[in-house]
């Protein structure tokens, strides 16, 4: 199903175009879909014609909504708020379950932690530039676990290690390391390696991956290194160490996909920022612009990323890191291994959306555009798995660009990874991701002729209730404008009149509202009885019409079952003959009279004839046989015949054919005596 033609993404009746709405998905193989328009949210799963609804009081100005990778948690927040709703085990009319807590220094960012315990840690980014994460399954959630970058304390004495004027972040593959860009040199990246919450949720494969690197780094040391790496690289070592002990202790009793909870020590946790990353070559364009976003694009091996940078002139530059970094607990003043390579830079305005591993969306004020990078991706795949670079030098890296018209506020995938879904405030509109073979959504055979049968109603009946309620619960609540005794007795052409008319004002607004609420309830019962209407006519009409096939199927039941009988009653008489004559042949086979008893001089003249008859059969077809060879013969000559001796020619085939006619008329006539011969032979024998 398009997204233009599921119910979930069409607004509310009088209430669109008047605010935004925002889609985003989970990151899992069933790919939920949320969408959250003002105070309501709905979600459902792209195989699913119907979709949840609750209504929720959401905070003020809210214009971010982040889903985790689960799908069970999704965090609103404005430039002081973050309000955070859970979705698990949530159906239609049920409350949710919700968390409210302010940053009193601001945020500019909000990520979810993709390694966090049960996808509930969350990273933000303050307006003070410092990185605070949060884990909801704390003692106090308000209060931060951790933070970096800190403005308030410096890792060394006399050193500033704080980086100002970070503008965005994103996270790596693995969800080890967190990518941050600043603005005060224009565009400056840093990482925070590791950068983990105090309890991560990995796979064994991760921990080895992360283990057997930390190893190949110790090994790879020489004695022209310097005693800081020496001491960040066994320190990693050591690290990854510990962490593989504890999910061995954890893996025995697990089964290899399942995912380990990992305590991480504060020690290992404080990791300090790297940097800045050298890109090169960087575009020299670019040294008068400045960087605005920062995304990354997760390749296959799950453990490699291209960064995608946005910069203000409508630039996106997109990196590959050509060195793997080391973690580091210090600052340092040598550059530790933070070098990026340019692969592309392509103009394209707008930020950055969605990304997925062989796309991503940009959106501007003017258009949609969809960035193809299937064919980078594709070649760096096959490079790291090969562990071969020159797999890139031969093969096409172009991207393919594709554009759509109109203003939209948020996009994501939808239909398991076939489409991207664009949402503006009043219209719904999606890309189709090119090369992608469209596939069928399953479903359950139970109900596949259910849901071919039965079209969704535009307006479910769980968002009706859910409006009633509220337009219950206002009309049943006294005005929140009240009004002042001294005003009440005054006349409305006094001097204070002005106070009066603004008391007014803000009782209409009231009254108003509650109009249009109880508008846009009468508009939906309006459409969903519309849409319960038509469901009736055509269950109508497949009654009518299955009505007056029964006078039809009637009139041709009754020769049906007496031609039914018919063959009843002779495949009755042929079964009774089957069983009398298994009978005979039982009583013959057991009687030892029959059996010793010599054959008549009858039955001897009978076995006789039919001998004769089947040689006089079989000469009959070795005759036959004969003739077809002969007519062949006679049309492979004919073709030489003299063309001069037309006529002669034509008189002698005519004579030959004649005779042959004759000939095959008798053997048919031989064959037909024959026949008959053998049917008497047979009705004399029963």
């Amino acid at each position: 199903m398009l997204p233009e033609q599921h119910p979930i993404f069409k607004s509310q009746p009088f209430e669109a175009g008047c605010s935004k709405r925002f889609v985003c998905h989970s990151a899992k193989q069933d790919r939920k879909t949320v969408v959250v328009e003002k105070n309501s949210i709905k979600w459902c799963f792209p195989e699913h014609s119907e979709y949840h609804y609750a209504n929720f009081s959401a905070i003020v100005n809210y214009h971010t909504a982040i889903l985790n990778d689960l799908g069970t948690l999704l965090c609103l927040h404005n430039d002081q708020e973050l309000q955070i709703l859970s979705l698990e085990g949530i159906s239609s009319g049920d409350s949710l379950k919700e968390y409210k807590f302010s940053v009193p220094t601001g945020i500019k960012q909000v990520l979810w932690h993709p390694n966090g315990r049960l996808a509930s840690c969350i990273v933000v980014l303050s307006r003070n530039d410092e990185i605070c994460m949060y884990e909801l399954l704390s003692d106090d959630i308000s209060v931060p676990t951790g933070i970096w970058n800190s403005t308030s304390t410096s890792q060394k004495p006399g050193i500033d290690a704080t980086v100002r004027d970070i503008v965005s972040m994103s996270f790596s593959n693995d969800g080890m390391t967190l990518y941050v860009i600043n603005t005060s040199e224009g565009a400056d990246v840093y990482s925070i390696y590791p950068f983990l919450p105090s309890e991560i949720e990995v796979t064994e494969e991760q921990v080895d991956h992360s283990f057997h690197k930390a190893l190949l780094q110790y090994n790879g040391l020489t004695e022209g290194d310097s005693s800081q790496l020496k001491r960040f690289v066994t320190k990693q070592l050591r690290f990854a160490s510990q962490v593989r002990s504890l999910a061995q202790d954890q893996s025995n009793n697990l089964e290899k996909a399942t995912k380990l909870l990992l305590p991480i020590s504060n020690a290992f946790r404080m990791s300090v920022l790297q940097g800045p990353h050298t890109i090169n070559p960087f575009p020299e364009r670019l040294y008068d612009a400045t960087a605005v976003q920062l995304n990354t694009l997760n390749l296959t091996d799950g453990t490699s990323e291209i960064l995608l940078i946005s910069f203000d002139d409508g630039t996106i530059l997109q990196c590959f890191r050509d060195s793997e970094p080391v973690m580091a607990w210090e600052c340092s003043n040598e550059a530790l291994n933070n070098s990026l390579i340019t692969l592309s830079a392509s103009r394209i305005p707008g930020l950055i959306s969605t990304v997925s591993r062989t796309e991503f969306v940009v959106l501007s004020p003017e258009k949609a555009t969809l960035v193809d990078v299937s064919n980078l991706t594709k070649a760096i795949n096959q490079s790291l798995l090969d562990c071969d670079i020159a797999v890139l030098l031969g093969a096409d890296l172009s991207e393919q660009i594709h554009e759509q018209k109109g203003s939209f506020d948020s996009s994501s995938l939808w239909s398991t990874e076939q489409d991207y879904v664009l949402l503006s405030s009043n219209a719904t509109s999606h890309f189709v991701i090119p090369f992608t073979k469209r596939k069928p959504l399953l479903q359950e055979a139970g109900n596949t002729a259910a849901l071919v049968q039965r079209r969704p109603y535009e307006q479910p009946i769980t968002e009706l209730l859910a409006l009633n309620k509220r337009l219950q619960t206002l009309l049943k609540s006294p005005l929140s404008t009240a009004i002042n005794s001294e005003l009440r007795h005054r006349k409305l052409d006094d001097a204070s009149n002005e106070e009066q008319l603004s008391v007014l004002t803000g009782i209409s607004k009231e009254l108003l509202n509650r109009v249009m609420v109880a508008q846009t309830l009468a508009l939906m019962l309006h459409t969903r009885l519309t849409g319960q209407q038509r469901e009736l006519t055509s269950h109508l009409e497949k009654v009518c019409d299955v009505v007056s096939r029964k006078k039809a199927i009637d009139e041709k039941l009754t020769p049906q079952q007496e031609r039914w009988k018919k063959v009843q009653n002779t495949n009755q008489s042929i079964k009774e003959r089957f069983t009398t004559l298994q009978d005979k042949l039982k009583t013959i086979s057991l009687s030892d009279e029959l059996t010793s008893k010599s054959i008549s001089r009858t039955e001897m003249e009978w076995f006789l004839e039919v001998k004769n008859q089947v040689s006089k059969f079989n000469r009959l077809v070795c005759s036959q046989r004969d003739l077809n060879e002969t007519l062949s013969l006679l049309k492979l000559r004919s073709g030489y015949v003299d063309v001069d001796n037309t006529t002669t020619a034509e008189a002698m085939d005519t004579a030959s054919w004649e005779a042959l006619r004759e000939q095959l008329a008798k053997d048919a006539r031989i064959i037909a005596e024959c026949q008959s011969q053998l049917e008497n032979v047979s009705k004399e024998l029963e």
